[in-house]
């Protein structure tokens, strides 16, 4: 009578062992490469060309936005935040790129400067919103999307301003295959896992996305922390909208379009938890390659584009169902 209830009990604990590796490998950010080693030997299967160098570039060179946007919205849920506004401040910072150099090549240096500045103010109205008047993330960050999305079309609805030629051609070109926006991407990047996994600060922040109360019992400035990571975020979809801007050679106000959600679901997808508190860049990273190989596989394989947003939309239920089912 016993070996019944022993086979059982064996069957539960392999369970319970795969299961406790298949949290721990998205929480790491590996699970998302694996799926993205899928989605690619699929493409490649399916598409001559999806190996390509110049649709490796070309794919590249679209990720780019993303993954920066997914940088900043990283930083937002790490601290227990989810930034919605990271959309309109990209497209903003797009037009306001374009719009002030006006194919001027001697603003090319300093203009970039400016939006980021600007990208900055949005972040610090987020920080005001959350940790000042304590208003919930999600409600904060839809305001300023608002807000900013109403500026923008304010400034312009109609395509403006232009980048200099040269200065546009440069962000097209590649470099050991990739164009130079990526590079730019991988630095960031890669700044960002190291200061969150060899820093004081980034151990400070990961704190208070575990839990804010005993991170101030610690000593550590909650409402500092949160700030600052809202800013970062803000900036980063600032240098999003300054690459969209370089790379399209024009102000187009339709740019960004659905960016927030991508980046939300990057992030998610790449075991960030939706809580906060844990995460790794190299994960977020993964889950903007799977979105990007995803959708150029689509593309090349001739998927109708409502089709695309189907598929996408399964692949964004998913991520929440699996990737967010961790215990606090």
């Amino acid at each position: 009578m016993s070996a019944p209830v022993t086979r059982t009990t064996t069957a539960e604990a392999v369970l319970d062992r795969l299961t406790r590796r298949f949290r721990r490998a998205a929480d790491q950010g590996l699970l998302v490469w694996g799926l993205v080693l899928v989605v690619v030997v699929q493409a490649t299967l399916a598409s001559e060309f999806f190996l390509t160098a110049r649709n490796g570039a070309n794919l590249a060179g679209q990720m780019v936005p993303v993954g920066l946007a997914a940088l900043g919205q990283a930083c937002a849920i790490l601290v227990g935040a989810i930034d919605l506004s990271v959309g309109s401040t990209a497209r903003l910072s797009a037009l306001l790129t374009a719009g002030l150099i006006n194919d001027d090549p001697s603003r090319v240096w300093w203009v970039p400067l400016v939006v980021l500045a600007a990208a900055g103010l949005v972040g610090v109205a987020n920080a005001v919103l959350v940790v000042r008047l304590r208003v919930e993330p999600l409600i904060a960050t839809l305001v300023t999307f608002t807000m900013v999305r109403g500026i923008a079309l304010a400034y312009t609805v109609d395509p403006i301003g232009g980048i200099p030629f040269e200065q546009a051609r440069l962000a097209q070109a590649t470099f050991l295959g990739l164009p130079y926006p990526a590079w730019l991407w991988f630095a960031l990047a890669a700044f960002m896992g190291l200061w969150l996994g060899r820093t004081r600060a980034g151990r400070n922040v990961m704190a208070v996305g575990g839990d804010a109360e005993v991170a101030r019992r610690a000593g550590i400035g909650v409402d500092r922390v949160r700030a600052t990571m809202l800013v970062a975020c803000s900036m980063l979809a600032g240098v999003a909208g300054i690459v969209l801007a370089f790379r399209q050679g024009v102000g187009d106000p339709r740019v960004a379009e659905g960016l927030e959600l991508s980046s939300i679901v990057a992030v998610v997808i790449g075991g960030v938890s939706i809580f906060g508190g844990s995460g790794r860049v190299v994960g977020v990273m993964g889950g903007v390659v799977l979105l990007g190989a995803l959708r150029n596989a689509m593309s090349l394989q001739g998927v109708d584009g409502l089709l695309q947003g189907v598929v996408t939309g399964v692949v964004i239920i998913l991520a929440v169902v699996v990737f967010s089912r961790r215990e606090r």
